[in-house]
């Protein structure tokens, strides 16, 4: 047995909106055999050059405009940054890599993206080694390794089916069981028959519901007719199973058996229909949530949680009331409540001993919701402040000493939402916390002007990582007063001055000027890039000539920052020095002054880049190469298609990326030569992405074959470019290609027939967005429907809304399609289903916009009393002029009760 490696498996890097790398750490250097000096400032793409092929383009820009945190999964993707294993694998040529993308912020805006890298191969390596165990000779093996791959969820299918074929009968039955979900139609009847006459037998009670409740056909219509049987036991069992179905004689099915005489079976019958959100059941629910029954009224609000439907939430709030429903009911106006929910969990965190951390998760889901929704948290925030009392801050406080690590986060978020010096002095305490300091930082931005002292005084402080977080918000902060003692920490080593330089950059204050400069000159590339970043922030008149002089200065670190400085602002009058500096005898001098020249507008400067492409150095010709792309002469394309031959994959992958940004059909031979034969396989995605912008249907042969490269990331980037040349045969390829057996390339194909609006398309993704909501397939094919939005791929999304168990996914994706199709989504108010009716409110209402609270205030007409209801609840939350009339008719006349109460409070907002 070998050892395990005890280096560390995660690395981290940073980026700006732009995907321009910023941080990137020891441990990733090592990994990639990249060093941070190489890769900083530069785009992510250099790396990973299939960036946008694989679909990952999109995840980054995700996290960017949405502000959510996305997981690259290895099963799916593999890797994020392509590099060898760290240790000798028999299975794998690269990292296999789980990868965190979360966003950067700068108070409330998005400034970039933090990626986490873990290596997993180790783990997948394992899986790998199951499949080997199986062939083992020795039956404890083989059984062992068939137990381990039943257990896991995961678990390819293909390796159990092969397993049935064992010699062994208990290996056999352990794949049997793993595999019962796949029962087939001709073994249903015999199952549903074997529960009725033998159930009494566990074996068969439990092999049998096991392979109904995972049959791959639908099995529900024996299932239910098991729910007349005499035996309660019986049915408590088949409403169990019933949960594991989804369709609508399931939910009305389970909805009836709320009114079995047996408590069990109703129990049971609750949790089904909460697992399968079963919205038409929930006037049922919440009044047995509203019931004396503890024993049933506690699921009944777990199911009412699940289901999702928000209108039941004022229902649900007299129930804070009661001492034994108080947790489970906050809980599930976390889930369900808005802004009108505040202050009823406030008055319970105001009382003795409250479900302190169950509030605290409430308050901070609706805030999360507001804030994605409608961009309005504050208001969450404002209610919360007027209706806490002394007491509820001291109960949150408290809390602080009994509240688990991984709920702290929570709990420091909405503590960063109060005022007053006990707050400030343990959101200062807690810096040294380091399971909540991102969210200490984000509550003592918010307190300001009040805890800077106390910042300044965690300057000192012995923990390194506290002195950097106090900082971090102190530069947020913006506040003068910590500029001294942000000096004094630019001679501190390389990771605190670098901090206190970005900190000081935030200030923006000019005391700072001349200890920055002298950091110019720092080994290190961080703080001197901070360096620059701050000088460049303050504004100083000086700047220009002190950094212009620095072109000349003995330092190659300091002519390099001095470069980027001049370069950066285009001061004209320096063009002649960094044409010089363009052949300076520091490779990364050259490099920056060679990067910087399209900002300057000079007859020597495509000859210097010309040059450039000469250079011995790798990296200076990659930096003429991405230059000329943003040159606007008829020779920079005549110098790429040269740089084309250069012997350095990354100076041709460069150039093939600055030909594709001007669009030049001139270097198309040369494109369809790279794509075919080019030995780096970066070049050969980039050129077959350029080609995909440039060659229309003269590419599509080439593509086709692509498609079906052994390459899986080649094969995406021309299945992409299929997508991209938006031809009737580019089209046809693809739906050809759906026939692929790789779900990746599937997923691939799916997102590229998203510009196409033929009904050969529009039907392949209506089929793949049917399948079920968590499957790759389904949500690339509800992303490729509002790709480039239609009547009638609108009209698709809109049917699958209707599914519970996508039915946030796709309001989601609606509201985000901007109001240009309020109209087209407005149709959906005339729906045949009531519940589609309902989300397409919802979806009008996240949009706010005036077109859209129009279309809901005709909601108010619905014949539909649910539908009513919830429109009158979105205008409220919308705060509509143009619908009052409709909601004083609506207060005054509706036949609802609950609906004449909504109308009121509306009006009252």
């Amino acid at each position: 047995m070998t050892d395990k490696p005890t280096q560390q498996a995660i690395g981290i890097f940073t980026t700006d909106t732009q995907l321009i790398v910023h941080t990137w750490d020891s441990w990733l250097a090592q990994a990639t055999g990249i060093p941070a000096e190489l890769i900083q400032l530069q785009p992510l793409a250099l790396i990973v050059p299939d960036l946008e092929a694989r679909g990952l383009l999109r995840r980054f820009q995700q996290v960017l405009d949405d502000g959510v945190v996305v997981v690259l999964a290895s099963a799916l993707h593999h890797y994020l940054l392509p590099c060898p294993p760290q240790t000798p694998s028999r299975h794998f040529e690269m990292m296999q890599q789980h990868v965190t993308i979360a966003p950067l912020r700068d108070h409330e805006q998005i400034v970039g993206t933090l990626v986490t890298i873990e290596d997993i191969t180790a783990r997948r390596e394992r899986e790998y080694d199951l499949a080997d165990a199986l062939a083992s000779p020795d039956e404890y093996t083989r059984l062992r390794a068939a137990q381990t791959l039943a257990d896991k969820a995961e678990a390819p299918a293909q390796m159990l089916i092969e397993t049935l074929g064992d010699s062994s009968w208990r290996v056999r039955q352990v794949a049997a069981s793993g595999l019962a979900q796949r029962a087939d139609s001709q073994m249903i009847g015999q199952l549903a028959s074997a529960l009725r006459s033998d159930h009494r037998n566990p074996s068969v009670l439990n092999s049998a519901l096991q392979a109904l409740a995972f049959s791959k056909e639908d099995s529900s219509g024996p299932l239910i007719g098991l729910l007349h049987s005499a035996d309660a036991d019986l049915r408590g069992y088949v409403v169990l199973a019933l949960g594991e179905h989804n369709s609508p004689q399931v939910r009305q099915a389970l909805s009836q058996a709320l009114a079995d005489p047996d408590m069990n079976v109703r129990y049971h019958a609750i949790e089904a229909l909460g697992k399968v959100q079963a919205i038409e059941a929930v006037d049922k629910l919440i009044r047995i949530a509203e019931s004396d029954d503890f024993f049933l009224a506690f699921p009944a609000l777990d199911a009412l949680a699940k289901i999702g439907d928000p209108h039941v939430a004022a229902r649900i709030v007299p129930l804070l009331g009661n001492q034994l429903l108080a947790l489970p009911a906050a809980d599930a106006l976390g889930q369900l409540g808005d802004l009108e929910v505040v202050a009823p969990l406030a008055t319970l965190l105001n009382m003795p001993a409250p479900p302190t951390i169950t509030i605290v998760q409430a308050l901070a889901a609706i805030y999360d919701r507001y804030e994605v929704w409608y961009g309005e948290g504050a208001l969450i925030i404002e209610r919360l402040q007027q209706m806490l009392t002394a007491a509820g801050v001291h109960n949150l406080i408290n809390a602080l000493t009994t509240t688990q690590a991984e709920q702290l986060p929570l709990l420091a978020q909405v503590l960063g939402w109060l005022e007053g010096p006990a707050i400030e002095r343990e959101l200062t305490r807690l810096l040294a916390q380091p399971a909540v300091r991102a969210e200490i930082v984000d509550a003592l931005v918010k307190q300001g002007t009040p805890v800077i002292e106390l910042l300044i005084e965690q300057l000192d402080a012995e923990d390194q990582e506290t002195r950097l977080a106090a900082m971090i918000a102190l530069g947020r902060i913006g506040t003068p007063r910590a500029v001294p003692a942000l000096i004094s920490l630019l001679s501190a080593e390389a990771q605190l001055a670098s901090v206190a330089a970005s900190a000081l950059a935030k200030i923006g204050d000019r005391r700072a000027f001349e200890p920055l400069l002298g950091l110019l000159g720092q080994p290190s590339a961080s703080v001197r890039q901070a360096a620059i970043g701050a000088l460049n922030s303050l504004g100083h008149p000086d700047l220009a000539a002190r950094a212009g002089a620095l072109l000349q200065a003995d330092d190659p670190y300091v002519r390099e920052s001095a470069v980027k400085i001049v370069g950066y602002f285009g001061y004209p009058a320096f063009v002649p020095a960094m044409l010089e500096r363009c052949s300076d005898p520091d490779q990364r001098v050259r490099s920056a002054a060679i990067e910087h020249l399209p900002f300057f507008e000079h007859p020597g400067v495509i000859q210097a880049l010309s040059d450039g492409l000469q250079d011995r150095i790798p990296a200076v010709r990659i930096a003429s190469a991405r230059a000329f792309g943003y040159i606007d002469d008829p020779q920079a394309l005549h110098h790429l298609i040269r740089a084309l031959e250069d012997q350095d994959a990354w100076v041709r992958y460069n150039a093939v990326r600055s030909i594709g940004r001007k669009d030049a059909i001139e270097a198309l031979d040369a494109l369809l030569l790279l794509a075919q034969t080019d030995v780096a396989q970066q070049v050969r995605i980039i050129a077959v992405e350029v080609l995909g912008r440039i060659a229309g249907a003269s590419a599509l042969p080439l593509m086709s074959t692509l498609a079906t490269s052994d390459d899986l990331a080649l094969a995406r980037a021309a299945i992409s470019a299929l997508g991209t040349i938006n031809h009737p045969d580019a089209q046809a390829l693809l739906l050809k290609h759906l026939d692929t057996s790789d779900p990746a390339r599937r997923v691939a194909v799916i997102a590229a027939l998203g510009t196409y609006h033929s009904v050969e398309a529009l039907l392949s993704l209506k089929q793949f967005a049917s399948m079920e909501a968590d499957s790759p397939l389904a949500q690339a094919a509800v992303a490729a429907l509002a790709r480039v939005p239609t009547s009638e791929s609108i009209n698709i999304l809109v049917e699958l809304i209707s599914q519970p168990a996508r039915r946030e996914a796709i309001i989601a994706t609606l509201a985000h399609l901007g109001a240009e199709q309020i109209d087209l989504i407005g149709r959906g108010l005339e729906h045949r289903q009531v519940e589609v009716r309902r989300a397409i409110v919802e979806v009008l209402e996240r949009m706010k916009h005036y077109r859209a609270s129009e279309y809901i205030g005709a909601a108010l007409g619905d014949p539909e009393p649910t539908v009513r209801l919830a429109a009158a609840v979105a205008l409220g939350r919308l705060g509509s002029q143009a619908a009052n009339r409709l909601l004083e008719a609506l207060a005054q006349s509706d036949p609802d009760a609950a609906i004449r109460q909504a109308a009121r409070t509306a009006l009252q907002r």
